[in-house]
């Protein structure tokens, strides 16, 4: 049977599809004849028998009758529905035997004086048969045909093309789950055997690019960390040269070169930045690695949270003072939970950075919104600048990206508050969205999986 199928298998789809198409015609024309035979047969047993009743006037049947039940006649009269017999032979028919039926021609009723053939002399009964075997007559051709071409149809797909797609649309959906762990197992050498076998070989190529792109990030995550811890002995050295040469010449104020001064402190800004630029290499890297822990987080406490760190971020004092940047912000809580499950840490990372951010562009507004959608917690910020460039849309939550808003660049502005906000976005099963809004300004959505507690115990 394995051979069987083997070999079935080996046939090419054209060849398959030929073969099924002659067998369909061959299945149809044979069903088709039979019926049409069985249907006239029938037809014409109905119609013989009335067609000889009507042809014989009900007195005359009636002697007929009486004649041949005490007739000892040795040969039957001759009629046009009946065999005549030899006379040899009339010795042998027994009384009451039936005589063999002859067709009807049309030239025998002509000349015999009987009555055509007429659907009206019918009774309901023998109608509606008669009716049905003429209807099955004329439809026989159009029925099988139809339902042979429909089931070969069937036994084609079955047999060379049901397996196969089957094969690929599995191997479609895992490789589009990122799932490259399996294997496209199809024996078949026809051309859907092929394209299994190609289906096969990119698979196998995107598994070993994706192991090749795997070890180029962990081999990129440990020359960053080498870098990093190489870079702090020498920086570390220059900021405390740097420290001990400006305490030095401040120490006499009135000998110091005001243009040294301004050198060495140019020096130690500069060396601090990259200090903190090693730190955000470093907090880059514990990100990736970074697993949430999800814990029950009242709602309360989640709107203090809002509240305060956008009251650490434009305090009051400031604005009023005219020494900040006086922006307001308007905090839409929308939350009718409870308790919800939540990672806090990271929460309370990702909405410090979209406010410094909306904070580096906002005129005079900032609007914070939070609320629920569906299985989501959702986070909106939105300011009143000058929005998102196309470029920005394009590129904004690449690394140390720092923005084409016009806005001069900052020496405390890596271009990384996005970038985390996404990839901790990711981590919590969610995702950051950027847009213009509709009256202009930049406004970023991040949506978060969040789920209300509903039972105790260990998630």
């Amino acid at each position: 049977m394995d051979r069987i199928k083997k070999k079935l298998r080996q046939i090419p789809i054209p060849a398959a599809f030929v073969l099924c198409g002659m067998a369909a015609l061959l299945c149809a024309l044979s069903l088709t004849r039979a019926t049409m035979w069985f249907a006239q047969k029938n037809k014409g047993e109905i119609a013989a028998g009335y067609v000889e009743l009507a042809a014989i006037p009900p007195q005359e049947a009636l002697s007929e009758q009486e004649q041949q039940s005490d007739s000892s006649m040795t040969e039957p009269e001759a009629g046009p529905s009946r065999k005549a017999l030899p006379e040899d032979d009339a010795s042998t028919l027994d009384a009451g035997q039936e005589l063999e039926m002859v067709p009807f021609e049309e030239a025998s009723i002509a000349e015999l004086g009987l009555i055509p053939f007429e659907e009206a002399m019918l009774p309901e009964e023998e109608r509606k048969k008669y009716d049905f075997y003429e209807s099955l007559d004329n439809m026989a051709a159009i029925l099988w045909y139809s339902l042979c071409l429909c089931l070969f149809s069937l036994v084609f797909y079955l047999w060379k093309m049901k397996k196969p797609l089957q094969v690929l649309n599995q191997a479609a959906r895992k490789i589009a789950e990122n799932d490259l762990n399996f294997q496209i197992d199809y024996q078949g050498t026809d051309e859907l055997g092929r394209l299994c076998q190609a289906f096969e070989s990119m698979r196998g190529e995107l598994e070993q690019n994706n192991r090749k792109m795997w070890n180029a990030v962990e081999e990129r995550k440990r020359l960053n960390a080498a870098f990093a811890h190489d870079l702090r002995t020498p920086l570390t050295v220059l900021q405390g040269h740097t420290d001990l040469l400006l305490d030095t010449l401040t120490a006499g104020q009135q000998d110091a070169d005001p243009e040294i001064l301004s050198d060495l402190q140019a020096i130690s800004n500069q060396v601090t930045r990259m200090n903190s630029y090693l730190d955000t290499m470093n907090s880059l890297r514990r990100l990736e690695d970074y697993a949430p822990c999800l814990r029950a987080v009242s709602a309360k406490a989640l709107e203090e949270l809002l509240e305060e760190t956008a009251a650490s971020l434009f305090p009051r004092e400031k604005a009023a003072m005219g020494g900040a940047k006086g922006v307001e912000t308007a905090i839409r809580f929308e939350l009718q939970e409870q308790e919800l499950w939540m990672d806090r840490e990271a929460f309370s990372q990702i909405y410090e950075n979209l406010l410094s951010n909306a904070a580096r562009y906002a005129r005079e507004r900032i609007r914070i919104r939070l609320y629920r959608e569906q299985d989501f917690l959702v986070l909106q910020v939105a300011d009143d600048g000058v929005g998102f460039t196309p470029k920005d849309l394009q590129n904004a939550f690449a690394p140390y990206y720092r923005g084409d808003r016009g806005k001069p660049a900052s020496s405390s502005h890596f271009g990384l508050g996005l970038y985390i906000c996404s990839l901790l976005a990711g981590k919590l099963g969610g995702r950051l969205q950027l847009a213009n809004g509709e009256a202009g300004g930049a406004r970023v959505t991040v949506k978060m999986a969040c789920f209300q507690k509903v039972f105790t115990g260990k998630i």
